[in-house]
């Protein structure tokens, strides 16, 4: 598949089509690092987010098999009211709770506080599974990034600090809608594929690669 977008001295490759599709072709790498979609119907605009359990389920499946292949090391960002799944997806995952700053969703009465990851691989450096330090989407003032219209945007901050823990020299993102996971290679200077089923979103990630290196520190 020719690639949507590719920056030879980045060694950063976007492409644009089914993840299922494209990730049979590629190569192995040191870390698949991605916010996947939840089944949960919001509107991504041209791919179903409104599968029955089973048929998420097996599709989400097909995925991580493909993924496991390609890295040792793995980071997932998992909702919490469907960690049952995905800790069947990925049993030898170790769990990361991200602490919401303010209030999240309502939920049957109990506001949501926390968000959660799944990680597999050992961090090239002790450190702790509770991080208490990144703010998320929904926290009103606090959160400052562009969310460039996404409805499942996931803060430059976790992919940052995943990325330095778990990636070596490359990463893949099999859903990487507006290019977050793949602008937080380049600042580190890691190779990266990302894979992005809606063509208004992988053109939105090419052009935020495009526009060179900005500053960015991860939370350490």
């Amino acid at each position: 598949m020719k690639p949507y977008y590719h920056d030879e001295s980045s060694g950063i490759t976007i492409y644009h089509g089914d993840c299922l599709a494209v990730l049979p072709s590629l190569e192995a790498s040191s870390l698949v690092m991605t916010d996947p979609p939840y089944n949960a119907k919001k509107d991504y605009g041209i791919c179903k987010d409104n599968l029955s359990n089973e048929a998420y389920a097996e599709q989400m499946g097909q995925v991580v098999a493909h993924c496991l292949r390609l890295a040792r090391n793995q980071f997932w960002v998992a909702p919490r009211y469907q960690m049952a799944l995905w800790t069947s997806l990925l049993p030898k995952a170790h769990l990361i709770v991200i602490r919401r700053g303010a209030s999240g969703p309502n939920r049957g009465g109990w506001a949501d506080q926390f968000e959660t990851a799944l990680s597999i691989g050992i961090p090239n450096k002790v450190c702790a599974d509770l991080w208490d330090d990144i703010r998320l989407k929904g926290e009103g003032y606090f959160f400052r990034e562009e969310t460039y219209g996404h409805p499942g945007y996931t803060p430059s901050s976790i992919f940052g600090r995943a990325a330095k823990l778990l990636a070596t020299d490359s990463l893949i993102d099999p859903f990487c809608g507006t290019g977050t996971s793949l602008e937080v290679a380049k600042k580190q200077g890691l190779k990266a594929v990302g894979i992005e089923i809606n063509e208004k979103y992988a053109e939105i990630a090419a052009k935020r690669l495009s526009q060179g290196v900005l500053q960015f520190a991860a939370p350490e």
